[in-house]
């Protein structure tokens, strides 16, 4: 004799343990103990749900503008945004699409620096802010399917009045590189190490900014040496003053390189800066300084910005 099963709300037990699904309307129920709905068809959901005017007895064509109404346009624009989330997460396959740009902010920027910055992002070509978790997958996947174009990721620092056109020109993709990143470090350490971060990441702006600007070097190593060979008349005194250039410091030689790369990378842009192209220490008064524009003091030292926009 067959062991008389036991019914339950939804199906039928036996004493086994086994289950019989081929009730009517019998639910069942996958491995978990959650059911999962997709983000999409809960947008399509809330769209639903949007409040509709009743129209009966009103003609087409005079439903806009009726209190009350929501035409689908607007449902559009309100949802546009998660569902273009919905999709880019089936696309992808991972979180990035509930990711945002702010949560990556401080990604690889080292504590000390912290403070200093001021984009959530990086320059797409600095590859030590590249984060590679599951929460960043290929950039634009909806924008592909719809043909949007986007923005390089390239860091151009904001123009102000005052600024030169030169600024809105993102750095040489060689300022990445090893050697030029050395020379910009190099740089930073002879010339700022005793100064605060600040003002170690305000000398850093001053060299790149050249490097934007034609009349100067498109090299970091070209502007950190230029003239070089003139004894005392290059652009950057620890480069013609006749000292053997030893870095004696590794730590301070380390900080220097992180703040070089997180300035190139645009992490850190000191507005108070700008585009200034010169600085000199607050104990000699150079008599190029009162032809320019005083910006900012940082530190021990003083930052100008040419009036023209050129060499001086």
């Amino acid at each position: 004799m067959e062991p008389r099963p036991t019914q339950s709300a939804d199906r039928f037990a036996f004493p086994d343990g086994s289950e019989d699904y081929s009730k009517k309307g019998a639910r069942i129920k996958l491995r978990g103990t959650h059911e999962f709905v997709s983000a999409t068809s809960a947008v399509l959901t809330k769209t639903s749900r949007l409040p509709r005017k009743d129209t009966a007895g009103l003609s087409a064509g005079i439903l806009l503008g009726q209190p009350g109404f929501v035409p689908l346009q607007s449902a559009s624009q309100l949802e546009f945004g998660e569902l273009r989330q919905s999709f880019e997460y089936f696309i992808t396959g991972n979180a990035s699409a509930r990711h945002s740009p702010e949560d990556d902010r401080f990604a690889g920027v080292p504590p000390v620096l912290a403070a200093l910055v001021t984009n959530d992002s990086a320059d797409v070509l600095a590859t030590a802010y590249t984060p590679t978790d599951a929460y960043h997958a290929p950039e634009g996947a909806f924008d592909a399917v719809l043909g949007i174009e986007t923005n390089t990721g390239r860091f151009v620092p904001p123009v102000t009045e005052g600024d030169h056109a030169w600024m809105s020109r993102p750095l040489p993709a060689s300022v990445f590189s090893p050697t030029e990143q050395k020379c910009l470090a190099t740089g930073i350490y002879f010339e700022a190490r005793g100064e605060e971060v600040k003002g170690q990441a305000a000398v850093a702006q001053v060299i790149l900014n050249r490097v934007r600007n034609p009349s100067y070097p498109g090299s970091i190593c070209g502007v950190v040496y230029q003239n070089e060979n003139w004894f005392n008349r290059c652009q950057f005194s620890f480069a013609c003053d006749g000292i053997a250039d030893l870095i004696i410091d590794r730590r301070a030689f380390r900080l220097a390189k992180d703040v070089a790369m997180a300035v190139s990378a645009g992490k850190i842009f000191l507005a108070e800066v700008a585009s200034s192209t010169h600085y000199n220490a607050t104990y000699v008064n150079p008599s190029w300084a009162r032809s320019m524009q005083r910006m900012t003091q940082i530190g021990s030292h003083i930052f100008y910005r040419t009036i023209g926009g050129g060499w001086s």
